[in-house]
């Protein structure tokens, strides 16, 4: 099978539009899992007892027409990895982004078939990390670390041109991104943000966000959270944020900027940080409550973080993400009544926003962080609370305490692994 093919002039959902003009004029990509292990996406059925994904694995032919006097371009990224936190184990870390390969490949290195391999994070794992993907044998990219693994990246620690690891020495080395191997350019992984797992007062870390298909940078860091308060998720550009004080929750990186976080560390706790700017469009805005003097007579209200602005152009000549990070969302708990919002969404390429639990009680779990953008990390929450599912190949948000990874429910997972591929035909 091959992937989806889009032709030029795609206009993105953000309002960026018009024909890129370049030499290539075909582009695919991959990025489902199969539903079992000895299937295809395609011809497997997804069960209604299905439990986890499996890798994706695909059959690229190589057109008849293929235009050989141009190389095919291919980028490669690894899944990226859970969050550190299953129930009340673990260390809430947020997961890992997935490494990137980037290659140029002359049309006569290429077979007349080649494997496509979309690699998965692990079904419900704190303290592992899922499998590989790629092109063929021309070029791979690892999976980021779950929030609780610290071992090196599988393979040299170093592809990506460094003379060290540069996350290996950082909160001892957990969370930490996966690798390109065997591109042009490899580029690692943002590393997950600090958590802490504690019942009274947890947070748990953003996820870390893939690197962008310029291959100019590594993927940005997910935010470390504060008591009762997540950070919040990475982007292709910027390292997600450490909230102010407790109780507030930031927005997560945009692919133009940080996202923030507000000084409202008091009884009230209204207000979440608005999320970085995007190259295409605006950070979300922070969710905000209404606060009641009388708090025996408080009523539903409030509004949830809002997701990023902006879109992305999916060309055969251009590859470009421009979202905005997801606002943060507080929770607001009266003497007799609470109220829970969730954390805004990361627009592509982009981090999620974080959410944070009122104080040291378990009544205001039902807030999620927000999900990561396509390549972006998801927020972090508070003790009792859910970390956000990350983007393709970022990392999973965690939480403060109890919470779950599990791919059937769409909780705290790692994203999965995605192959672009740009070409010409005549």
């Amino acid at each position: 099978m091959s992937g989806f093919g889009i032709t030029p002039g795609f206009t993105s959902s953000g309002g960026a539009s018009g024909t890129v003009l370049g030499p290539y004029n075909r582009i695919e990509y991959w990025c489902s899992p199969s539903a079992d292990s000895s299937t295809t996406h395609n011809t497997g059925g997804w069960p209604d007892a299905w439990t986890r994904f499996y890798d994706g694995v695909y059959t690229w032919t190589k057109p008849s027409n293929i235009n050989t006097s141009l190389p095919l371009k291919v980028w490669v990224y690894g899944p990226g990895g859970n969050s550190g936190t299953y129930s009340s184990s673990g260390n809430s870390y947020g997961g890992g982004a997935g490494g990137m390969a980037y290659k140029e490949i002359a049309i006569a290195s290429l077979g007349a078939t080649e494997t496509v391999t979309v690699g998965q994070a692990h079904a419900t794992t704190r303290n592992s990390r899922g499998t590989n993907s790629s092109f063929g044998s021309h070029c791979s990219a690892t999976p980021g670390n779950d929030g609780q693994n610290s071992s090196n990246p599988s393979g040299n620690p170093m592809a990506t041109g460094e003379s060290t690891n540069p996350q290996a020495s950082i909160n001892s080395g957990y969370a930490q991104g996966g690798i390109g191997v065997g591109g042009d350019i490899n580029r690692r992984g943002g590393q997950g943000g600090q958590g802490s797992n504690d019942p009274g007062s947890g947070y748990g870390g953003g996820g870390g966000g893939a690197p962008g298909f310029h291959g100019h940078a590594d993927g940005g860091n997910g935010g470390r959270g504060t008591s009762y308060s997540g950070g919040s998720g990475g982007s292709i550009h910027f390292n997600g944020s450490y909230p102010h004080t407790t109780y507030c929750p930031p927005g997560g990186a945009g692919t133009a900027g940080v996202g923030n976080g507000p000084y409202d560390g008091g009884e009230r706790r209204t207000s979440g940080g608005s999320g970085g700017a995007g190259l295409f469009g605006s950070g979300g805005v922070g969710g905000s409550g209404r606060w009641y003097d009388n708090n025996d007579n408080m009523k539903p209200n409030g509004t949830n973080g809002r997701s990023g602005e902006g879109g992305a152009i999916w060309d055969p000549n251009m590859l470009f993400l421009g979202g905005g990070g997801g606002g943060g969302s507080p929770s607001i708990r009266g003497s007799s009544s609470v109220w829970t919002m969730n954390g805004g969404c990361g627009g592509p390429g982009a981090g999620g926003g974080a959410v944070s639990a009122y104080g040291s009680s378990n009544d205001t779990r039902g807030s999620i962080g927000g999900h990561g953008g396509v390549l972006g990390g998801a927020g972090g929450s508070g003790q009792y609370q859910t970390g956000g599912t990350a983007g393709l190949a970022g990392g999973a948000g965690g939480t403060g305490y109890d919470g779950q990874t599990r791919q059937q429910m769409g909780t705290q997972g790692g994203g999965s692994g995605l192959i672009v591929i740009q070409y010409a035909v005549e």
